[in-house]
């Protein structure tokens, strides 16, 4: 398991989006769960004209959420079969109960905000103790990246679970104009915001957003041709 970035104490009953993602699936007692994450992969798909019009992420929940969504895990000897039929009932309503919330994605085009996505569920695999959820998210008209700047993050806005991208993983750019290039920044929350993080215990609700802070930006060049 990766070392967190932000670690953070162990949080309240329900955190975060294990309501959102699993809503009425999932019993409502889950009190004191540590701190969660996702590892992110990234690929951005163009179209014949090279205009953006979709994004396929691939979403790799840690070991712990994983035995919480996926009761076939925490059997001795799990049976394959049985643990793929889990996850394929269980990711396509994650995907459903995401939409409320943008599916976690955020999306600007030269600043200004890009509405609208939409998503399907692709698939859903079992990687030894960890659920692998794909999904499809939707432009609702294409994007010429030649024409302006492209942003996204991908957060969690109560920061109960830290997303990022997957160790040397860079997003990939199926189809796109020559020479765009997609580049990773950072997360640089303040200080305040980092004692605030720290500090809150398990019976506390974060401020609204505060998973932005913690969010890595990728922004996404093309050059004019």
């Amino acid at each position: 398991m990766r070392v967190l970035r932000f670690a953070l104490p162990i949080k309240r009953q329900c955190i975060g989006l294990l309501g959102l993602w699993a809503g009425a699936l999932l019993p409502s007692a889950a009190v004191g769960h540590p701190h969660e994450w996702i590892d992110l992969r990234v690929s951005m798909q163009f179209d014949a004209e090279r205009r953006l019009i979709a994004m396929e992420q691939s979403w790799l929940f840690d070991p712990f959420f994983s035995a919480y969504v996926l009761e076939e895990l925490t059997a001795n000897r799990p049976n394959r079969r049985r643990l793929q039929e889990q996850a394929d009932t269980l990711g396509p309503q994650m995907v459903t109960n995401l939409s409320a919330h943008n599916f976690l994605n955020k999306w600007t085009y030269d600043g200004k905000p890009v509405d609208h996505l939409t998503a399907s569920f692709v698939s859903a695999h079992v990687k030894r103790k960890q659920m692998e959820l794909i999904l499809r998210i939707e432009l609702p008209q294409p994007l010429d990246l030649r024409q302006g700047t492209f942003e996204y993050r991908v957060f969690d806005p109560t920061y109960y679970i830290e997303m990022l991208h997957a160790d040397r993983h860079r997003p990939g750019l199926k189809g796109a104009p020559r020479g765009c290039r997609a580049t990773i920044h950072e997360p640089e929350p303040s200080e305040d915001l980092l004692i605030y993080a720290a500090e809150l215990d398990r019976n506390e609700s974060p401020e609204d957003g505060l998973g932005q802070h913690f969010a890595e930006r990728v922004i996404v060049t093309c050059p004019d041709q």
